[in-house]
C-alpha cells in the first residue's frame, strides 16, 4: 500500500513538474495578465472578418490563434486595428503580437520575427466586365489598386517593372487602398481597373456580390505568413512556436484548415523567419 500511494505521489509530481515547466516558457507579464494581447485587422477574410449574423470577429487566423493560446493556458484579448497599424502597435508595446494574414519577408524580419504558418502568393484579379483584361500584361498602362500597408503595391511595381516596361510597355499605375472592401468599390467607380490579393484571400474575392471578379493568370510572388513578435521577445516566441507545433501534431491546424477552405495555402510544419522576398 505505502509502495502503491509512493507512486501515485511520485507520477503526480512528475505531472505537476511537466506542468510548471510548461507554464516557465510563458513569459512573466502574459502569465500575470493570464492573456496575450493580439493585433489583428477586421476585414481581410477568411483570416480575420466580421460575422454578419453574430457581430463577432472569426477567421482563420482568429480559430488558429485562440488554438495556441488554449495550449499555452491563457486566453487571447484582440487588439483590433487598421493593416499599417499593426506593426507600431507592436513596436511600442501595445500588442504583444501580430496574426493578421501578415507576410514575413526579409524587410519586414529587419524590426520583427515572424513564425510561418501557411504560405501564399499575390494574385491580379479584375471586374469579369473587363473584358479588354484578359492576361495581367493588360494591366500596364492602367490603375491597380493594392492594400496600403502590405507588400502588395511594391510587388506589382516590381511586376510592372519587370514585365510592363521591360517589353516596352507603359508602367501600372499603383494606388493604396485600404481594405478589401475600398478595393471592390475601386474597381466598380473604374477608379483602379485591376487589384491585386492573397491566394489565401481570393476565394473570398470571387465569391463576393461586389463582383463578379475573376483572376488573371496565377501567383506572382511566393511568400509564407508569419506572426510577427518584437526581435526581443524571444520568450514570448519561441513558447507561442511550441504551442503551435502541438497544434500541428494534434491535427487541430489541420481541421482548421478545411473549416476555411485554404487547403491549398497549407504547410507542412511551422517554421521561424523562413519566409523569401515576395
Amino acid at each position: 500500500m505505502l509502495k502503491s500511494l509512493l507512486n501515485i505521489t511520485i507520477a503526480a509530481s512528475v505531472l505537476l513538474g511537466t506542468a510548471v515547466a510548461s507554464a516557465q516558457d510563458v513569459p512573466q507579464r502574459i502569465v500575470d495578465k493570464g492573456a496575450i494581447d493580439v493585433g489583428i485587422e477586421r476585414d481581410h477574410p477568411p483570416m480575420e472578418f466580421i460575422d454578419a449574423d453574430s457581430g463577432e470577429l472569426v477567421g482563420f487566423d482568429v480559430d488558429l490563434i485562440n488554438a495556441v493560446a488554449a495550449e499555452l493556458g491563457v486566453d487571447v484579448n484582440q487588439v483590433h486595428s487598421r493593416f499599417e497599424a499593426l506593426t507600431p502597435n507592436l513596436q511600442t508595446n501595445r500588442i504583444d503580437l501580430i496574426i493578421s494574414g501578415m507576410y514575413d519577408t526579409p524587410a519586414r524580419r529587419e524590426n520583427f520575427d515572424f513564425i510561418n504558418y501557411l504560405s501564399a502568393g499575390a494574385v491580379f484579379y479584375t471586374l469579369d466586365s473587363s473584358t479588354d483584361i484578359q492576361e495581367p500584361l493588360d494591366l500596364c498602362g492602367k490603375v491597380v489598386t493594392a492594400n496600403r500597408g502590405t507588400s502588395y503595391p511594391d510587388s506589382v511595381t516590381k511586376w510592372s517593372d519587370e514585365n510592363c516596361v521591360a517589353a516596352g510597355l507603359a508602367p501600372m499605375e499603383v494606388i493604396t487602398d485600404t481594405d478589401m472592401a475600398s478595393e471592390f468599390l475601386y474597381l466598380n467607380q473604374n477608379r483602379a481597373q485591376g487589384s491585386v490579393q492573397g491566394t489565401e484571400a481570393i476565394p473570398t474575392v470571387l465569391a463576393s456580390e461586389e463582383g463578379p471578379f475573376r483572376t488573371l493568370g496565377g501567383p506572382f510572388t511566393n511568400v509564407l505568413l508569419g506572426i510577427g513578435f518584437r526581435k526581443d521577445d524571444t520568450e514570448l516566441r519561441d513558447a507561442v512556436f511550441a504551442a503551435l507545433e502541438e497544434v500541428f501534431e494534434s491535427g487541430e491546424y489541420t481541421e482548421i484548415v478545411a473549416k476555411w477552405g485554404l487547403e491549398a495555402s497549407a504547410i507542412a510544419a511551422p517554421s521561424i523567419n523562413a519566409g523569401e522576398a515576395p
